[in-house]
């Protein structure tokens, strides 16, 4: 584990590993955001990092300069990071990980990957996942999962939410960690949450919402999401203002409402990149909600 930095012994015994990466399948940071919440409400315990020299292009990913309490600058390199949880109350505990999808060697940074969950004592895989599809703001998100796992193949049905995957096409990091864990003998699930395609270059608390509610379920963990409510509710609010300063994207939303409605508890469809060309309502709309989030920032 030539790129893994350990920052104390780790543990054996971590039964569960939750999994999200940014990029490919973080639409609207959900899936980011959700973990950083779960890190955060957890107190979950720095474990190890994964040095990114040998994995991303920064001239890709920039490194991000940062000035300290002091003044001093300091360089902020891509992040890809493993903390530890275990319940006061249990001796069985989750890995949790985050990071970027990584530019290059996905084999060699799955591996990496998998060979510190297995010295963990990890033994089934969550992977949490965000895509972008035609679906409205103005309705609950939908998050779909599958699983390698009987039992937790059984509680997706039960919810009605189990998706068989039939997609094709090009994939992400979080795929490829799955099937390399698979032919190790590791079950995993994956949760893949839907967010508003019109609204692709916004946060999106909702979303992260949504998937932590199904992943507390899922763990028997208890943990407290109201938090997010307020973040929910000023997002609700600056989408429902942005939409409402243009009669056609007001049309747009409707359609989107009706559709959803219509098809119940069944997926929109994903989009696709050749589906991802705002026309200049949805660009008005995002410039939009940039200039709002400008403007908490100061």
């Amino acid at each position: 584990m030539d790129y893994v930095a350990f920052h104390r012994e780790p543990p054996a015994n971590l039964a569960t590993m939750v999994v999200a990466f940014g990029g490919w399948i973080d639409a609207g940071e959900a899936v980011t955001g959700a973990m950083r919440y779960l890190v955060r409400h957890l107190s979950a315990s720095h474990l190890a990092s994964i040095d990114p020299e040998e994995f991303f292009d920064f001239t890709k990913v920039r490194p991000v300069v940062r000035l300290t309490a002091d003044g001093q600058r300091a360089i902020r390199w891509p992040r890809s990071e493993l903390w530890t949880w275990k319940p006061p109350e249990s001796l069985a505990g989750m890995l949790l990980f985050r990071g970027m999808e990584p530019h290059r060697r996905w084999r060699t940074y799955a591996k990496l990957l998998l060979d510190v969950a297995e010295q963990c004592g990890v033994q089934r895989i969550v992977s949490l996942g965000a895509l972008l599809a035609a679906v409205p703001h103005t309705r609950p998100p939908r998050v779909t999962g599958n699983s390698t796992d009987p039992q937790w193949q059984a509680l997706l049905e039960e919810w009605g939410m189990y998706r068989r995957s039939r997609y094709e096409g090009p994939t992400g990091i979080a795929s490829v960690v799955l099937d390399a864990a698979r032919r190790r003998g590791m079950a995993s699930l994956s949760l893949m949450g839907q967010a508003p395609h019109y609204l692709q270059g916004a946060t999106n608390p909702a979303v992260s919402r949504t998937l932590l509610t199904y992943v507390t379920r899922l763990l028997d963990l208890e943990l407290d999401v109201s938090q997010l409510d307020a973040a929910v509710q000023a997002f609700e609010t600056r989408c429902d203002q942005a939409v409402a300063q243009d009669t056609s994207i007001q049309a747009y939303v409707q359609q989107l409402e009706q559709d959803y409605d219509a098809t119940g508890d069944e997926p929109a469809r994903p989009l696709r990149d050749e589906d991802l060309n705002p026309e200049k309502l949805i660009q008005e709309l995002e410039e939009f909600l940039r200039e709002e989030r400008g403007g908490e920032a100061q």
